[in-house]
């Protein structure tokens, strides 16, 4: 009877087994690869390559140019598709897991519209690959003056300089919230079928303390680029990784840094493995 009982449950289940949950665990192995990417080359910086390009755009044009590139691309450019069409049906529906109030689907409206941009750039790239052949296409990198070019153009609407200091205050409020959250009360856990003695729990740990500590570099570029009225002082992740490894004590920073961006990669993997629902 208690079998039964069970496999009930697990096909009664909020979003179990349905084309949904398949959408939100295929976006998760997206956004794990692509997170494991950027943390390998953040550690490829810490070894002295200034060159790297260690945003999720350099991540993107980094697969273009492995052997099978172009293949690889393919599955990536999918599983982004996937990530950004299960979040912005979230923004419709709710989460099973993380909510379905008004506030739950604004966050996961935000998160759908930049998971389809990096999505629009993994097609592209793909492309690309695809008719001007994998190098060249990994040499034609877009990054490096999005965030400046972005930050330029709200330093010019009225109070824009406020909006872009109290914007890089705002993001530094929001990697302290999830620091908090997740890498102290591992809330994370909550979502997962796995509980804190798993080797998950510390994975994640690390991994949501290391983007935390990406997001407040990117804050503090952003509020002193409005307290400057210098857009240049803004920098996205990649521009705020290359900061870090010019500091003295930055190589070591750098390297438990991009170690976390690889654990919270490796954190998503599992997600789309353990998580309860989707």
């Amino acid at each position: 009877m208690s079998t039964i009982t069970e496999t009930m449950r697990a096909t009664t289940s909020p979003g179990r087994g349905d084309w949904k949950e398949s959408l939100g665990r295929l976006g998760l192995i997206g956004k794990g690869a692509l997170y494991t990417i950027v943390g390998l080359l953040a550690l490829q910086l810490a070894t002295g390559d200034v060159g790297t390009d260690t945003s999720k755009d350099g991540a993107i044009e980094w697969v273009a140019g492995q052997p099978f590139g172009r293949f690889l691309l393919i599955a990536l450019t999918i599983s982004l598709f996937a990530l950004a069409a299960w979040r912005l049906l979230d923004a419709f529906v709710g989460d099973p897991v993380e909510g379905n109030e008004t506030k739950d689907r604004v966050r996961f409206a935000v998160k759908g519209i930049l998971y389809l941009v990096f999505a629009v750039i993994a097609l592209t790239t793909t492309i690309s690959a695809w008719t001007v052949g994998e190098e060249a296409a990994s040499s034609s990198s877009g990054g490096g003056g999005e965030e400046q070019q972005a930050t330029a153009t709200v330093l010019e609407w009225p109070g824009g300089q406020w909006i872009v200091a109290i914007g890089g205050l705002a993001l530094i409020g929001y990697a302290a919230y999830m620091f908090k959250r997740h890498a102290i009360d591992e809330k994370f856990l909550e979502r997962l079928e796995v509980g804190s003695r798993s080797w998950v729990a510390p994975v994640g740990r690390l991994g949501y303390a290391a983007r935390s500590v990406v997001f407040v570099l990117m804050g503090w570029f952003l509020f002193q680029a409005g307290v400057t009225y210098d857009p240049n002082e803004s920098k996205g992740m990649s521009g705020a990784l290359k900061e870090l490894a010019g500091e003295s004590w930055g190589t070591l920073a750098l390297l438990v840094v991009g170690f976390g961006l690889v654990a919270y990669g490796l954190f998503n993997l599992a997600e789309s493995r353990y998580r309860k629902a989707a």
